[in-house]
């Protein structure tokens, strides 16, 4: 089966089929290559080239051209979903071709890889359906004396399930179903016995003991959970059955048979005993990506998952797909909700994919989390390190490159305890506009592996200035950027925020010393300093970072978190006891690496030191398109740049005026200019850090002078006093 690009030299008939008709395929294939796949057409592979314009349904086919379709869909299940399946109609006798979506492949693709998946996608579009397909395959096509298992949490749903399956058998080319008198036909199994395959369902048990045993007794390779969310005791039952399923796996992998397990569903209740288990492992899975695909090999494959999952535990994929991932329309998502009257935590689980905590309220408004929910934008640009580490953009590699040259990038960091039990975020926020315009975590220990890897991006981007909050597994890093940074003629001081900027008027001494050339500088000079760099954090400034720069960063760049990732994390904050933090199923290391670039921007002060323009802050928070714009919405643009223009100005004469009188003059004129903003470019601009940073470079001039005055005095006494020395006549009252 073609898997990788690599796979196409061991099966050299393969090829695509570009002249199927099931034009789905075609327009997945499309769209992968549009996302930057090379290996975006193995879904149309074909083995035999005399199968191409073939219908398998055709009722004039030749024995050898039905015995031909029985090999290709026997080693190319790809040619099965293709070209072979049927999936009956809702509400009419009519029967469609299987459709090809970003969900459904990307779930095919990781069970032939042997990967679990959890498939949750919004009720209606055929999550489920996906999975019986693949099932049928493997029941009456691609396995041999294999037991399959389902697993749902109640005997309606199995009920269903399994006359799904019977459907979808049923409308295959007959040829293709080996049929015996004895495979049997009811509610709750169903078998090809020609094959020796058995497809076995269970349902939610009432108790532990129960959930136990019908745990126990999946001793299968493949298994289907459907619902998991919703199945009682679903964490006694999962783990016994992945336990009592180790044999048949290890079997399967000796005889390369298929193996695996699928967990499709809707989104669960986060505060419920069995929707926190299945939150807990899949969130703790690795988020899916099309870049996945790429990948070498199955070894390779594996170890990309492993170092990009958000903590330890199981691996799996997260495989959630929205709506309009999927090819649905706002207009189709929102007809479905009317007609079933959803809404509310009913609606957000089944629609939106969004786990639901019940009566754990969220520290930010509705409104703002549906601001941060809608905001969540496509990747654009994946960029794959030689290690594995992915960073997920949100601008393109042409837009990337520019950036570099206009703007500064604020790299938020958290480090974690990098041990395994939580994972390393990163955000990268575009500090004049507040977008997030990349992002990655990782699950990696190794953090001289991890530390390279920022010490690359930084060396690479030279406009990113890096925050990380300092836990004892940041100093590694920070350790080695004041190795790395140095070597390439880089300071270290402009690059990473730290104490001794923030607070130079207080730290003279220490900012004198790193305020000098680096080529002055000896290879123990930061081992003195090495200690002020990064984000502490206290009770005092976990506070300030929870309770006032969430609320504002949430309020100016809610609409801007453009990362999927990071907006379920932010959204998934609770109040607990009086206090913020991250629910216990869920992470917040992208939350805590967010927040940090907004107080860097907003709190700390200096900034000119690392190369930031304060005066140009949000400048660009509106950069409307000029054919989407109404003549009022163009006047109010010029009006709006034109008060940032002659903001600017104002931040200039503020910056290099040395008199208080004048000082306080430019300051009323700033804060007029700023009332007159829009609300989105005042609540991006911290003018109160304008004017103190202005404030503090004025006192820090005047004590300069001062010191200046008192050295020349002082020179002069000396002078006196050497005088009087010579003379005899020394006398300490004259000087």
């Amino acid at each position: 089966m073609i898997l990788f690009q690599s796979d196409y030299a061991k099966m050299g008939t393969a090829k695509p089929d570009y002249q199927t008709k099931n034009t789905s395929f075609l327009e997945i294939s499309r769209l992968y290559h549009e996302m930057g796949v090379k290996n975006c057409v193995f879904a149309l592979t074909l083995l035999q080239a005399s199968l191409v314009g073939v219908d398998p349904h055709s009722e004039n086919l030749t024995l050898e051209q039905k015995a031909q379709i029985g090999i290709e869909c026997r080693l190319n299940p790809w040619y099965y979903f293709r070209e072979c399946v049927r999936i009956p109609g809702v509400a009419s006798n009519e029967s469609i071709s299987f459709k090809a979506n970003r969900g459904n492949i990307s779930m095919i693709w990781c069970f032939f890889n042997h990967i679990d998946y959890a498939l949750i996608q919004p009720r209606q579009t055929g999550k489920s359906v996906s999975t019986d397909t693949l099932m049928c395959w493997l029941l009456f096509i691609g396995c041999l004396n294999t037991l399959i298992n389902m697993i749902t949490k109640d005997n309606d749903l199995r009920v269903k399930n399994v006359e799904r399956l019977k459907k979808i058998r049923d409308l295959l080319p007959p040829y293709l179903v080996p049929r015996d008198k004895k495979d049997p036909d009811n509610q709750s199994e169903l078998k090809c016995v020609t094959l020796g395959n058995h497809y076995q369902t269970g349902v939610a048990q009432p108790n532990e003991t129960a959930a136990n045993k019908i745990g126990r007794g999946l001793t299968s390779a493949i298994v289907h959970f459907d619902e998991a969310p919703f199945i009682s005791h679903i964490g006694t039952t999962l783990p016994a059955a992945l336990s009592s399923g180790n044999a048949a796996r290890d079997e399967a992998a000796k005889f390369k048979r298929p193996y695996g397990n699928v967990f499709t569903t809707t989104a669960g209740k986060k505060d419920d005993r069995d929707g926190k288990y299945m939150y807990d492992m899949i969130h703790g899975g690795t988020v899916w990506d099309e870049v996945y695909y790429d990948c070498k090999n199955h070894a390779h494959l594996q170890d990309m998952l492993i170092k990009n999952k958000a903590s330890t535990g199981k691996l799996i994929i997260n495989g959630t797909f929205s709506h309009r991932q999927l090819g649905y329309t706002d207009a189709w998502l929102y007809g479905k909700m009317s007609a079933s009257n959803s809404f509310g935590d009913d609606a957000n689980r089944d629609y939106f994919n969004i786990w639901t905590s019940g009566t754990q309220g969220s520290p930010l408004s509705p409104k703002l989390n549906e601001a941060i929910r809608q905001s969540e934008r496509e990747i654009k640009y994946r960029m794959m390190t030689k290690d594995g580490f992915i960073v997920r953009w949100y601008v393109t590699e042409e837009e990337l490159n520019y950036r570099r040259q206009t703007t500064k990038i604020i790299m938020g960091l958290d480090t974690s305890e990098g041990i395994g039990r939580d994972g390393i975020g990163a955000v990268f926020l575009d500090a004049y506009t507040l977008e997030v315009i990349g992002a990655f975590n990782t699950n990696e220990t190794n953090l001289i592996l991890f530390s390279s890897f920022v010490v690359e991006l930084m060396l690479e981007f030279d406009n990113i200035i890096l925050i990380p909050e300092r836990k004892s597994s940041a100093q590694t890093i920070i350790d080695l950027l004041l190795l790395k940074l140095p070597a390439a003629g880089l300071d270290p001081f402009k690059r990473i925020y730290n104490v001794i900027v923030d607070e130079q008027t207080t730290r003279k001494e220490e900012f004198k010393a790193v305020s000098q050339d680096i080529g002055r500088r000896n290879r123990s000079f930061f081992d003195q300093y090495k200690r002020f760099f990064g984000f502490v954090t206290t009770a005092a400034s976990r506070d300030i970072l929870y309770q006032q720069v969430l609320q504002n960063a949430a309020k100016s760049a809610g609409h801007l978190v453009q990362d999927k990732v990071l907006s379920s994390e932010i959204r998934g904050l609770i109040v607990k006891n009086g206090r913020i933090d991250h629910s216990s199923s869920s992470h917040d290391d992208l939350v805590i690496a967010w927040m940090l670039c907004h107080w860097m921007l907003t709190f700390s002060r200096n900034l000119h030191f690392y190369g930031i323009d304060t005066s140009r802050m949000a400048s660009a928070l509106s950069n409307d398109l000029t054919n989407e714009m109404t003549d009022e919405q163009k006047m109010e643009r010029d009006q709006q740049k034109e008060l940032m223009a002659s903001l600017d100005t104002i931040v200039a004469e503020l910056d290099d005026c040395k008199d208080d009188i004048q000082a306080m003059k430019l300051e009323h004129k700033l804060k007029v200019v700023y009332m007159k903003l829009r609300p989105s470019d005042k609540d991006a601009i911290s003018i109160d850090a304008v004017i103190r940073e202005a404030g503090d470079k004025r006192k820090a001039n005047k004590r300069v002078m001062r010191q200046d005055v008192m050295e020349i005095d002082m020179s002069k006494a000396w002078g006196n006093q050497n005088t009087y020395r010579r003379t005899g006549n020394a006398n300490v009252s004259n000087w």
